[in-house]
């Protein structure tokens, strides 16, 4: 289950769309396994990444229905939108991020110590601003969209970031770090909560039980 970020053939392109030729090399996973009750509504959310010398890229493509996006900025609760997820556990790191993105482009992040002990930093929006974020959805979802619709999220983290806040080396290839991929919709007429790892119980903040993410040397 470990996951391999390779290598981009050139410079990322920052909020690249799905069918963008520069992933055509990318890892592509499907996030299959569902935690909690929920319902029955289980979209198809699909992700691959990369990196370059640069930054680290992904995208998120759903078959979705059931579409909610009523948070307006950063930093507000956007899991309980439709939501895409990034956890991500830097080598040398005590602490790992949770990159939570709303289908609208909203992003929550902290620098996680133990969620639930609400031991984290938030980090600060100078940090937020130099993450690219592109939905192809409006910035407000609301009313909820019923119908069936396919929407994606690609967002672009520069390697300084990780430099600055993480203390690691920018030369990315061959290092392991640890990670996960999620989905939900709390809020939503029909909530889910999906999941590229199979976890324990219905909670994402898990780092013992995240992957390795292999960047390719």
């Amino acid at each position: 289950m470990s996951y391999l970020v390779k290598k981009a053939a050139g410079k990322l392109t920052p909020g690249a769309s799905w069918d963008d030729p520069q992933w055509q090399n990318a890892v592509e996973v499907k996030l299959n396994y569902h935690i909690g009750e929920g319902t029955t509504h289980h979209p198809d959310t699909r992700v691959k990444m990369l990196y370059d010398n640069h930054g680290i890229a992904g995208v998120f493509h759903i078959d979705d229905r059931y579409v909610l996006g009523k948070t307006t900025g950063d930093q507000q609760p956007v899991c309980h939108d439709s939501c895409v997820e990034f956890f991500i556990h830097p080598a040398g790191d005590p602490k790992y991020y949770n990159f939570e993105m709303s289908c609208t482009g909203n992003l929550l992040l902290y620098h996680v110590t133990d969620c639930r002990a609400e031991i984290f930093d938030v980090m600060p929006q100078s940090e937020l601003d130099t993450i690219v974020r592109r939905s192809s959805l409006p910035k407000q979802v609301f009313p909820e969209i019923t119908d069936p619709v396919e929407w994606e999220m690609s967002f672009y983290i520069p390697i300084d970031f990780f430099v600055r806040n993480s203390g690691v080396s920018p030369k990315l290839a061959g290092q392991v770090w640890q990670g996960n991929f999620t989905k939900c919709a709390d809020d939503s007429s029909h909530p889910h909560w999906l999941t590229y790892l199979p976890l324990s119980q219905l909670d994402f903040h898990l780092p013992k039980e995240y992957t390795d993410f292999i960047f390719e040397a």
